[in-house]
């Protein structure tokens, strides 16, 4: 990278110039000269499925800009978290998934009315819901529900709508309002993730 100073031909320039290099200039007014980066010729799948996620992330920022108060929204985040624009706090909301920290089975004898305490979080942004599904052992679903949301930092809890006894795996599924979604399953007998 070279940095152009005080060059009336290049003062505000930017973009290709030839094959191989390329002008940019920044919102402080310098001008710099790059080499063009190309692609890499081989990519593995995990990748291939990035790029992809951040491509689908940009399209998904692109959309929430021309809603205005979906950007005044994201203005907002973009000044709590010290980002610099609402677009980058767009990216960053799409980019992080939901982490689910820890699944308490203590509280579950197979009763009505059981808990079943998790931790679910998304770092700086919400989950929009968690699921619970117990299964028997040979996975077939006992019941399912949606958790309650108990406070507001990252603590939730699902009541067991029956009795079973049979209950012996547990699928907790947390998910944004983006669509992003974790699962982790849980073998009966084990109480934290």
């Amino acid at each position: 990278m070279a940095r152009v100073v005080n060059n009336n031909f290049t003062a505000g320039i930017s973009g290709k110039v030839g094959r191989d290099m390329v002008f940019k200039t920044w919102k402080n007014g310098n001008t710099y000269l790059y080499q063009k980066s190309e692609k890499p010729k081989k990519q593995s799948p995990k990748q291939k499925a990035n790029r992809t996620r951040f491509q689908m992330a940009t399209f998904f920022a692109k959309s929430m800009m021309k809603v205005p108060a979906k950007k005044a929204e994201y203005w907002e985040k973009a000044r709590k978290l010290n980002l610099p624009n609402a677009y980058t706090a767009a990216i960053t909301e799409y980019m992080r998934s939901p982490e689910i920290t820890n699944v308490d089975l203590s509280a579950y004898q197979g009763k009505a009315t059981d808990e079943i305490k998790i931790k679910a979080r998304k770092k700086n942004f919400e989950v929009e819901t968690v699921e619970v599904v117990i299964l028997d052992k040979e996975g077939k679903e006992l019941e399912s529900g949606k958790a309650e949301k108990i406070n507001r930092w990252e603590d939730w809890i699902y009541k067991a709508k029956g009795s079973s006894d049979k209950a012996v795996k547990f699928v907790v599924k947390a998910r944004d309002r983006i669509g992003n979604l974790r699962e982790s399953r849980i073998e009966s007998g084990n109480s934290a993730y």
